[in-house]
């Protein structure tokens, strides 16, 4: 298996108070990029897993785990929720589009 895709695990940070200038921060997000393999999970298996097939799932495998606390997902810019985790032996990520709009 090739992992020559990237993927970019964000955690949110919170806003922290700063006593020096007196004023909340907000937080930078941690960022934590990892090479992958992606694909897009077919109708069939979609509906099995999550009961419904209108939506697009992306698999991402990772060769080690992952166990840090993520927020969401980067792939290419766009931003994905983590439907389902499984820690396994290897990290793998069910992802869903999220939507600007």
């Amino acid at each position: 298996m090739r992992f020559n895709n990237r993927i970019t695990f964000v955690q949110e940070q919170e806003a922290q108070y700063d006593p020096i200038d007196g004023k909340w921060t907000e937080g930078e997000p941690l960022k934590d990029i990892v090479p992958c393999n992606l694909t897009t999970l077919g109708v069939n298996r979609t509906n099995e897993l999550f009961g419904q097939i209108d939506k697009k799932i992306t698999v991402a495998r990772l060769q080690h785990p992952h166990n840090k606390i993520i927020d969401y997902v980067l792939i290419g810019g766009q931003k994905y929720q983590i439907k389902r985790r499984f820690d396994y032996r290897k990290g793998v990520f069910y992802l869903e589009g999220v939507s600007n709009g």
